[in-house]
C-alpha cells in the first residue's frame, strides 16, 4: 500500500513543499517572506502590507480601494497669512495701524476668527 500526501518535507526538513492549500489564520506570524510575492490586502483577505508604526496619535482611518491600493485621510491644510512687515513704528497710533493689519490678515487667512 503506498500513500502520496499533497504536504512534506524533502532534503531532511531544509524544503517543505506544500501541494495542497496553505492557511493561515488571523493573528498568526510568517516571517522572512519577501514582500515582492505578498498580494495586496483587500476588504475579506489578508494581505501584504509593511507600515512602520506610530503612536496611537498618529493613526488615520484608512481604506483599501479597489486597486489593491491603502488610502489614508488627508492632513488638513493649516492656512497661512500674508507677510506683515516688520513695525517701524515711532507712535501709538502708528502701532496700531500696524497691529489691526497684523490681525486683518490673521482674520483672513482663517487662523482667527472674525467678529
Amino acid at each position: 500500500m503506498t500513500y502520496n500526501t499533497k504536504n512534506y518535507t524533502e532534503q531532511g526538513g531544509e524544503k517543505i513543499v506544500i501541494g495542497g492549500e496553505l492557511e493561515i489564520k488571523d493573528g498568526a506570524v510568517v516571517t522572512g517572506l519577501p514582500g515582492a510575492q505578498l498580494t495586496a490586502a483587500t476588504e475579506t483577505a489578508l494581505g501584504g502590507i509593511k507600515a512602520e508604526a506610530k503612536t496611537e496619535g498618529d493613526t488615520v482611518p484608512a481604506k483599501i480601494g479597489e486597486d489593491g491600493k491603502i488610502y489614508v485621510q488627508t492632513y488638513p491644510v493649516v492656512p497661512v497669512a500674508l507677510t506683515q512687515a516688520d513695525s517701524r513704528a515711532t507712535e501709538v497710533a502708528e502701532l496700531v495701524t500696524d497691529f489691526n493689519a497684523l490681525l486683518l490678515k490673521l482674520k483672513t487667512a482663517g487662523l482667527m476668527e472674525s467678529e
